[in-house]
Order: C-alpha cells, then structure tokens, then sequence
C-alpha cells in the first residue's frame, strides 16, 4: 500500500515527541519533508529519529517553501500558537489536510476562518488535543451521550505544573508569539476536556488571572456557567514547585466520573456512590494514525477545527472577564 506522505512545520522539542511516534508507530506514514526557521533543530531531527533508519527527509527553512517543493498529504504544524493560522491557511491552500498542536489558533476570528476554509478546501484540520484520541473519553463521551449518567451537573478541572521557572525565556512566556500564558498552554488541555467531554456549550465565565510579574498569565482560576444550567470550576497553576498533576471530575445525575485531561485514566461511580466496575475501554487509533485515517477516507477526525473554535471563544472570554473584572458571556459559534 502506497504510504500517506507527510510534512512537519516545526522541528523544536516537542515536535521531535510527536516524531518518533510518527516513525515507529504509524507504519502507513512517511515524514518526506521537515520544516524550521532553525537550522540545528533540522539537523537534531534528522541526527535523532531518521539517520538510526537510513532516511534524510527533504528539509526547509520556510514553510511556503516546502508546501511549494514537496509532494505531501497532509502536514502536522508544530510552531509557536501565532504562527498557526498562517502555516494551516497556507497548507490548505496548498492541498494538503493538517494535523495541528494546541491551541488551533489565539483569536476568535482566526478560528472563524479555519473553520469555513477547512469546509471550502474539502480537507481535514485536525486539532492534536490528545485527550480526544483516547479511550478513556470516548467511553466517558459515550456515557453521557446515551444519558447513562443522567444529565452532567458540575464539571471541575485543573492542571498544576512548573511552567513559569520551566518555560522562562522561551516563546511561551513571549504573547506575541504564545497568545497567552499557561492557559493557552497546559491549560488548553484541560479547557478542551471541560467543553468536549460534557459536550456542552460554555455560555459564561467570570475569571481571575495572576502573571507573577510575567508577560503572561501564570495562574486562572475560573467559574463557568454550561447551556443546560451546570456550572464548572477549573484552576491552571503555572506556578507549582511539584512538577505536574492533572485532571477533570463530571458530576451527573445519575453518577460521575473521574479522568486525565488526557486520558489514560478513568475512574466511575453509580448514583449511591458505590465504584463501577466499567467494561475494559476499547483502544482507538492515536490522533497520528487517525489523520492517516482521515486522509485515506476511512475514518473522520474526534477533534475538528470547530472545536479549536470552541476552545478560542472559550479563552477570549476568559481573558476578558480576567481583564474587566466581571462576568462575560462566552459568545456563538
């Protein structure tokens, strides 16, 4: 079977994460094209993951460059948040289908406009929200769509991690280039679980932000209001000393559940709050093997560009409810 041809915009750190799963668990994939504005972040990748294959994938330094040179599927964009919108309108453009880092985009209009231009170009834009991809949310998803658990009351969620000595002096403490602090960051994660897991609509936020005397917000601790009436709490501290914790609770009528942002754990309790003894969660294909999927026409994405949409209303109004001191309702789609 021909292999999907696959092109990276960003070769940094965490892209050469998602590239070794791309080379050693993706068999029906080809990284034929690497793209950075960095010279030794090319030459680190190739050194790393394809010299130990005998592979040396076509390299660029601009990513109009490579969409216009290689032959490629689809690309997975792996840059600092503000250069998104740019590099997935670009590979659109060109023909390709886009597997992206979160956050999709750091504005509501750029998220507008990814989502129609998605439509109109018949290609697949695929948010890398993780979780998604899991089989711990599709279970919990499939609970609370067959109503299983009654209707979702409360959602609570947090993320605590050393981002703020961690991430110093690099673009994610820089907002022309991260659109925010650890709430566009880590906290994106667990944002996304709140609004995908109960799948429903946040209508209003009141929030508090605290920056540390950084650029960008290190800590948000936020109330939110949800379409049926439940409300949720969450808290994305930057500024923990311990390292990393995570997670979100559902609390429904009929029982609640307990997870990682995402996935890999699940926890499940009945109406009297006795334990569940749930079923074995069936695997599913990783978010890499389901953009291959996508592409070839056999699978379609858990994780769109509307919901990098949902996402950007989300922490616009988070920002500006920080910001203003006040509720803010969290504008339609």
């Amino acid at each position: 079977m021909k292999k999907v041809r696959i092109g990276i915009i960003g070769c940094g750190g965490m892209s050469r994460w998602h590239g070794k799963t791309w080379t050693t668990e993706v068999p029906d994939a080809e990284i034929v094209a690497l793209c950075d504005t960095h010279q030794p972040n090319l030459d680190r990748y190739q050194r790393e993951l394809f010299e130990p294959l005998n592979q040396k994938p076509a390299t660029f330094a601009d990513h109009r460059e490579m969409l216009a040179k290689a032959k490629m599927d689809g690309v997975m964009i792996v840059t600092p948040h503000a250069h998104h919108f740019e590099q997935a309108t670009d590979a659109l453009d060109a023909g390709c289908h886009v597997l992206m880092e979160k956050p999709m985009v750091v504005t509501v209009e750029h998220a507008r406009k990814l989502v129609d231009h998605a439509k109109k170009s018949k290609r697949v834009l695929s948010v890398g929200l993780q979780g998604t991809f899991s089989a711990e949310f599709a279970y919990i998803r499939g609970l609370l769509e067959s109503k299983q658990l009654g209707e979702v009351r409360c959602v609570d969620a947090f993320v605590r991690q050393c981002w703020l000595k961690g991430k110093r002096g690099t673009w994610r403490q820089d907002p022309k280039l991260s659109g925010g602090g650890e709430a566009y960051d880590s906290g994106a994660h667990v944002l996304h679980a709140m609004l995908y897991l109960p799948n429903l609509r946040a209508t209003e936020v009141f929030a508090w932000m605290n920056d540390c005397g950084t650029p960008v917000d290190i800590i948000t601790v936020a109330t939110i209001r949800y379409e049926n009436g439940a409300l949720g709490s969450v808290t994305i501290n930057g500024n923990d000393v311990r390292g990393w914790e995570e997670g979100i609770y559902i609390s429904a009528s009929q029982g609640s559940v307990r997870a990682g942002v995402h996935g890999g754990r699940l926890e499940q309790w009945d109406a009297a709050g006795k334990p569940v003894r749930y079923p074995p969660v069936q695997p599913v294909p990783s978010m890499y093997q389901n953009f291959v999927d996508c592409i070839c026409q056999r699978a379609q994405t858990p994780c769109p560009a509307v919901w990098g949409l949902r996402q950007a209303l989300l922490l616009e109004a988070l920002y500006e409810s920080a910001r203003t001191g006040k509720p803010v309702t969290v504008q339609p789609e």
